[in-house]
């Protein structure tokens, strides 16, 4: 899979820009401030669904302007994928032509990984870093992994709200096991994707680390989970 073109219409600072790939390695240099990082997050946002960089979507609109587009385009086992991405008042997807009815439609259709400086915080700072990195990697090979974690987020929501309900409505706590059986079958289904994810990459970086080290060092990363079977 590679990227073959983007075109940016008043997003960030730039009002208009094509830009074309090379289908092998492509450097993108330039002045600090010029929008270089700009140019990674949109293709962070066609990919993903949204920036690494801002929660706040209307950011990424041209302060001049009302509105933003990014038109990408990728071709994946010799076919073309386009995603088309707008935001105005709210944010849309296009996919090949199609309207995307949930953000996360355009889950999979292209791969990228993307390594910045901070990244390394990942391994210094606290479990939910490598939580939200472990998610936004495993969403992109599996689609149905971002509706777990939507359904496991939402029903923690829920249980929360019963738990109140049993202190100042007085409603039975009997009704909460409910709330506990569903986070517990969401839980194990979150836990078997990432530990097939995590067996995956040290099959991957076992053979690159002996390499880089000369035979001398081995590697292996641990997925330490709450689950006990």
């Amino acid at each position: 899979m590679y990227i073959n073109k983007i075109k940016l219409k008043n997003f960030r600072n730039y009002e208009e820009e094509k830009i074309e790939f090379d289908k092998n390695v492509n450097i993108i240099y330039g002045d600090n401030a010029q929008g270089k990082t700009n140019i990674l997050e949109s293709i962070f946002i066609c990919s993903l669904g949204k920036s690494f960089r801002t929660n706040k979507e209307k950011e990424l609109i041209n302060k001049e302007k009302e509105y933003a587009k990014i038109e990408m385009v990728s071709t994946k086992e010799d076919r073309d994928i386009k995603i088309n991405f707008e935001i105005k008042e709210k944010k849309k997807f296009n996919i090949n032509g199609i309207p995307a009815k949930r953000t996360s439609d355009i889950l999979g259709k292209n791969y990228i990984v993307l390594f910045t400086p901070e990244d390394i915080t990942i391994l210094k700072n606290e479990p939910s870093k490598r939580r939200r990195f472990l998610n936004i990697m495993i969403s992109q090979l599996r689609p149905m992994y971002v509706h777990l974690l939507n359904q496991y987020n939402k029903t923690i929501e829920q249980r929360n709200i019963y738990l109140k309900q049993i202190k100042y409505e007085s409603k039975p706590i009997d009704n909460l096991s409910i709330w506990d059986e569903q986070i517990v079958e969401i839980g194990k289904k979150i836990y078997e994707y990432r530990k097939e994810f995590i067996e995956k990459i040290n099959e991957k970086i076992l053979d690159i680390h002996l390499k880089t080290t000369e035979n001398k060092e081995k590697i292996k990363i641990k997925y330490i989970s709450n689950i006990r079977k």
